[in-house]
Order: C-alpha cells, then structure tokens, then sequence
C-alpha cells in the first residue's frame, strides 16, 4: 500500500503465494527472442485476465510483456474508467506507488558514477540540517545505502508530506519534517520499510544535481528511456489519460463504501508519485534486461545495476537491494517491485538471466492479491514458451463437506490481527482484520488463501488435543482461537479512544475486538495495540511495527488526536 506504498503487505503475499522452487539460476539454452512463438502464452494470459476480471475485484488492467528488447504484449483490459465507461489501454495512465523507488535509486547511482555521490558517507554529508534523533549509544551515521535496502532503522512516514497529508508539501519540507524524529531502530539492526528513505534519497539527488527531482528524472532517466507518458508530477496531458484510482473506504462500522480516490502530489515524491504507463515501464524493463543501455547510450554501468540487484547489508539472497526487491520466482533471480497507492496497485517485475519481465498496472487500491494473480501467470506463461519450463505444480483443491468445515468456524486472533471464520454456501470465507478472504481446501487441515489481500496464500490449521481447530497460520502470523468466556475486559478508559481520526478519505479507526484496542489504518487492516501507559500504545508487526500510537487528551478527558508513528491526525465529528 504497499502505499506510496503498503509494502509490508506486498511482501507477505509474496512470501505466501505458492511458487517455484528457489534453486538457484541455471539458464537453459534459451530461444532468442524474435525467435519464440508468445501467441499460446498470450492467448492463455488474456483468459486468465478476463476470469479475474469476472471476479469483480479489478474493472480493468494494463499489462505489458517484455522479451529482450522487443515488446510482446502491450494491451489494456476492461475499463480504465468504470464511472464514465473508458475502455483501458496501453495508454492509459496509472499510479505506479513504490515503483518509483526503482527510478530514485537509479538516479542517485547515477550520481555516484559521476562521482557526485557516495551512498556510504553519512546523509548529514549532503544535508547538514538533515539530523534525525539517533537515541541507540554507538549507532552509526544513517548512510543512502541504508536508506534505499530499507535498513536504516527509519520511521515509516514523515510528519508531514505522509500518506495521510493531502497539502503537497514537496520533498525539501516532508524531509524537513523529520529532523525532530527519532530512529525506531538502531541503524543496519534490522529491515524496517520505511518511505521516508527514498524521499531523502530524492531530496539527496535534487541537492547534489542541483535541480528539482522530477526534472532530475525527466533530464536524466524518463527521458532517454523514450518514457513520454510518465512523469513524477501530474500535467495536464497525462490526466486527460489517467485511470481514476477505485478505493473502498473504512466507514467506521466495519465496513467499507467505494469512492474515487483523491488525486494529489505525495510530500514522499521520490517514493511513491510515478505516473506512467505499461508501454513506458515496458521500457524500463527493457533497459534493465538491457544492462543499463538504451540504444547506443550506456545510462548506468552494468556492474552498478548488479549491484543494485543484490540484496544489501543482510547475508541472504533474497530482499531489498539499492532499490529493488530481490526474489527468486520459479527458481530464478527476479527484480522488481510492486506499489499500491490512493486506487492503484501496480508491479513491474523482470528475470534478467532470461530476459523476461512483466507490467501491470491496476486502479484499484489493495489488489495486491489480483496483481500478483496475473504476474505471476505471465511470467509462468513466458517461461513456458522460452524455456519449456512448466509450472511447478500447485496443491489441487479437494472437497470438503460442510459438517467439515464447521469445527474451523470462530473468532481467532494473532500478535497483530483479528480473524473471523465463517462457513456460507459450503465455502470456508474470512475476514482478517477487515480483508476478506476465501480459504479454499487442499488438504484436511491446509487452505489457499484468495481475495483482494491474498493470492494463494498457505494457511494452514492446527488442533488441540481433543483435535478440534485450535488456531492457523497465515500471513506469516500465527493465530490461536479465542475462547469467548476467556475475554479480557475492557478497561473503561479505553472507550474514550473509539472513534475516526484523520483526513475523511484515509481515516485512522479506533475499535475494540475481543478485549483489545484496534486501529485501521490506511482503509487496509486493524492493527492489535499493545497498551505501553495510559495514553501510549505500541504498533505490532505490519506497516508500522516498533512505532507508537499515542492519544492526546485534553483537560476536561476529551480525545481531541491521535499521533500515529510522528503524524498528528485530529478527531474525526461523529456520525
């Protein structure tokens, strides 16, 4: 989201979905691109994007296929604009969310080719004034490096320019915002995604390039990569093509009403504000498989783009490098990244050994579980026709009666979510913390996990000793059933929190589930808050794990905000 982007989520459901082996790479001769017959593959995925079409979540996509240098599919699907009836294309312009991390650290590389730049040298280097509260004894400097592999220890928003601020503050003030912050964690210690480092990484390159990033990024890289229908800030021109963003929002009661989304300039320009197309991020593709070359340009040195593919400061191969998440897919090295942000949900992903890569773009906000759906067949489907690589084979649903069924049914809850399990019309249906899922059978005690949220996500159920369900993992989360004689209560001072907090379009929603405090955030999940005193509660796993929710109460005991992690927002009228 992944906001700008709600990545947290993004890389869960990638780590749920059922994929390939992790094997390492080992290229088998391939067909040269002109060479491979996509008409088989092509037709397969337009069949797959029509069904998922019919499930009502997406109204319509753009997808682009990359073999090489050549463009083998660039196509819109459904409807851009399902309010006014606008057939999408390859044309048609969306919101790309955290994509636009991809292009600011391509351009500070650039930078450091120049010399103009070292991402090891402490920020402060390039920004005096730029001086976050550091409050761990012999932490280190926050370097770039840090701040583009997400292992800074950095707070995920700013004060101001953050999701939830609609004022279009630009970077130079959503990064001054931040000086009176403190780190959440010690530096290098942990990967924490944060948006706020790359929007410090453009405000970095604008200083040192000496002009404002979107023409940084439009002198530099959309433009030499033939990007005409792409930019950092909205024109005139690529609005008359934009796909409106689709959001469902939280009502308050657990619900949730679709509007059109705001169309506004993120303060985290650099981490979140692409505008583009599929054709355009085709190109980008195409430049990566390409080893940094457009036509007889060299815009980045080959060994500097390995570099950014490989995860930092972490001895794995899988996870964020300079820029970029770093996966295995299928057995092979994949690099991309995916965005959701204000009614866009968009990934851009490529395999480079193998010279494939996929687009897809979306105007619907949280469908991470569709987008990663059509991604994953894509690339299924071309390494298929270029390899004859089959798919590994996925777990086949079985039958379950409903009498089965039945004893799954109930209330559950994990470290940082609530759940709720219901069998209707012999289908075993959820709602994870408002998401709602359906779990479908493919062993007596193991499901796949489908919905907006989720794409084939393992969930598997564990019993007690008298072999009733007693609890399932999901999300990588655990969650135990919840005996409702064993509810905690709930402390009278707690009601006054309940409520809506923040801008109408992105409210922060304060409820009570099975004795807990709960806050929704970004019109996506409740978090479980963990009471620190009586005013302060801390954040679990997820967005904002590690940072603080903290009630602001005036003298006569009346709410009138709410700080999440550094953001004040003020107390929303009653309904």
């Amino acid at each position: 989201m992944f906001h700008s982007t709600r990545h947290w989520w993004i890389v869960l459901l990638a780590l749920a979905s059922v994929r390939g082996t992790l094997a390492a790479d080992n290229p088998p001769e391939a067909a040269a691109a002109k060479d491979v017959d996509y008409g088989p593959a092509i037709a397969r995925l337009e069949q797959v994007v029509q069904e998922e079409l019919q499930r009502g979540i997406l109204a319509g996509a753009a997808i682009a296929l990359v073999d090489d240098q050549r463009i083998v599919l660039a196509k819109g699907f459904g409807l851009a604009d399902k309010r006014r009836n606008v057939p999408a294309t390859a044309q048609s312009v969306y919101r790309a969310g955290s994509i636009s991390k991809l292009f600011t650290a391509i351009a500070a590389m650039q930078l450091v080719e120049a010399g103009k730049l070292d991402i090891d040298q402490p920020v402060a280097t390039y920004d005096p004034e730029l001086r976050i509260v550091v409050p761990f004894p012999d932490a280190g400097p926050i370097t770039l490096r840090q701040l583009m592999c997400h292992r800074s220890g950095m707070i995920r928003e700013s004060p101001v320019g953050s999701y939830f601020d609609p004022s279009e503050p630009g970077i130079a003030a959503t990064v001054a915002s931040i000086v009176p912050c403190a780190l959440v964690l010690p530096p290098n210690t942990q990967t924490k995604y944060s948006n706020v480092g790359p929007t410090i990484t453009g405000h970095v390159v604008e200083l040192v390039a000496g002009m404002p990033f979107a023409e940084y990024q439009r002198n530099h890289v959309l433009g030499p990569l033939g990007m005409q229908n792409s930019s950092f800030l909205i024109s005139d021109r690529l609005q008359t093509h934009l796909a409106p963003g689709n959001m469902l929002l939280a009502d308050g009661h657990g619900g949730f009403d679709e509007i059109e989304a705001p169309l506004f300039e993120l303060g985290t320009l650099s981490a979140g504000n692409l505008f583009t197309t599929a054709e355009d991020l085709a190109r980008f593709l195409m430049f990566l498989i390409a080893e940094g070359r457009v036509a007889d340009t060299q815009l980045i040195k080959p060994e500097t783009l390995q570099k950014m593919f490989t995860p930092q400061l972490v001895d794995d191969d899988e996870g964020y490098g300079l820029g970029f998440h770093v996966e295995k897919f299928a057995g092979h090295k994949a690099v991309g990244h995916m965005g959701m942000v204000y009614g866009h949900t968009a990934l851009a992903k490529a395999i480079p050994a193998h010279k494939i890569g996929v687009v897809v773009l979306t105007n619907e906000d949280v469908a991470g579980g569709p987008v990663q759906k059509l991604g994953e067949a894509a690339l299924e489907l071309m390494l298929e026709a270029k390899l004859g690589q089959q798919p590994k084979e996925k777990p086949k649903p079985i039958h379950l009666e409903p009498e089965e069924l039945a004893p799954f049914a109930g209330d559950y809850e994990s470290q940082s979510y609530w759940a709720r399990i219901d069998v209707a019309d012999g289908i075993l249906k959820a709602e994870v913390s408002g998401q709602r899922m359906t779990f479908t059978p493919v062993a007596k005690d193991e499901f796949l996990s489908d919905g907006r949220f989720t794409h084939r996500a393992s969930c598997k159920f564990r019993r007690d000793d008298s072999l009733k369900p007693a609890g399932f993992s999901l999300l990588e989360q655990t969650f135990r059933r919840v005996d409702p004689e064993k509810r905690a209560d709930v402390p009278d001072a707690w009601t006054k929190f309940l409520g809506s907090y923040g801008p109408e379009f992105i409210p922060l929603i304060v409820s009570i589930k099975h004795g807990h405090l709960y806050a929704m955030t970004e019109n996506l999940v409740d978090y479980r808050l963990t009471p620190m005193n009586r005013t302060v509660f801390k954040l679990p796993p997820g967005m904002y794990v590690d940072e603080q929710l903290i009630f602001q109460v005036a003298p006569d005991g009346k709410v009138y905000s709410v700080i999440l992690a550094n953001m004040t927002l003020p107390r929303r009228p009653e309904n």
